[in-house]
């Protein structure tokens, strides 16, 4: 026994006379921001902490992993700054 087709009415058309304006990807970009220096945190973990100990089996050691993934970025993080002469004298605070 076949079923007849059904029709499908929640597709939408596009109106035929509103197409999207094109965009000139190749365009001369405006000008960048000033930089600013760049200040390496006194405690990087400590976001993290006060959100407590993750829901695990071994919390308080994921805890521990987790703090230590997030300095070594800070220590990356500032050494690139240090290469490019971005990052904020600690005399400045």
């Amino acid at each position: 026994m076949n079923h007849p087709q059904r029709t499908r009415t929640n597709q939408r058309r596009q109106p035929s006379g509103k197409r999207p304006v094109p965009v000139d990807i190749w365009r001369k970009p405006g000008p960048l921001p000033d930089l600013e220096p760049i200040t390496v945190p006194p405690e990087p973990g400590a976001l993290l902490r006060s959100l407590g100990d993750p829901p695990m089996v071994h919390g308080t050691a994921a805890a521990h992993y987790f703090t230590s993934v997030i300095e070594r970025a800070v220590a990356i993080a500032a050494a690139l700054a240090l290469s490019a002469n971005l990052l904020a004298d600690h005399e400045d605070d």
